[in-house]
């Protein structure tokens, strides 16, 4: 791939998260579905530019994809922590999805509901479980790389979200809504 081919899909990676975080965004109910949309949205425009970069190497090479991988949820996760630093009622309510006039309940409901719980023994089972059968599948088909990089974006899925939504949890008990 060339460089211009990695112009083209930041570009249209740009525009599918234009797409994502403003029109899907504002369609879809406020809450959780909402603050995903935005997030995914967040997501894509930090990894953009690894993209843009990095398209020629992709096919090629396996830290490629792993870099715009870290690229991406790397730079999501140090915005919104700078935002949560920062966070007045008002911006909690916005990370959370939700109007600006919500009440204390909307805001603790919401906060609860994504506060993530503790892994159990048996959750633990079924990740390493899903990790294997991801890398057996791969060995099978000859897209080993690809199985890879699908455990790098799951270990990142897994691991940052939830740091994230930890993080915002506990800023909303700080501020004592």
């Amino acid at each position: 791939m060339s460089r211009t081919s990695g112009l083209e899909a930041a570009a249209a990676m740009l525009l599918v998260a234009a797409f994502l975080g403003t029109i899907v965004a504002r369609a879809l109910p406020v809450g959780g579905m909402r603050r995903t949309a935005e997030e995914a949205a967040l997501i894509l425009v930090c990894a953009t530019p690894a993209i843009a970069l990095l398209t020629p190497y992709l096919r090629r090479h396996l830290w490629a994809p792993a870099a715009v991988i870290a690229c991406g949820y790397g730079s999501f996760y140090l915005i919104r922590s700078f935002q949560l630093r920062r966070a007045n009622r008002d911006t909690v309510r916005l990370l959370l999805g939700l109007h600006r006039d919500a009440t204390f309940g909307e805001v603790w409901n919401e906060a609860e509901r994504i506060n993530p719980r503790p892994l159990t023994n048996r959750g633990r089972l079924v990740i390493a479980a899903v990790a294997a059968a991801i890398l057996v599948i791969g060995q099978m088909t000859g897209r080993y790389d690809t199985a890879l990089i699908g455990l790098g974006l799951g270990a990142a899925e897994s691991t940052l979200r939830p740091a994230y939504h930890r993080r915002l949890v506990d800023r909303i008990r700080d501020i004592g809504h």
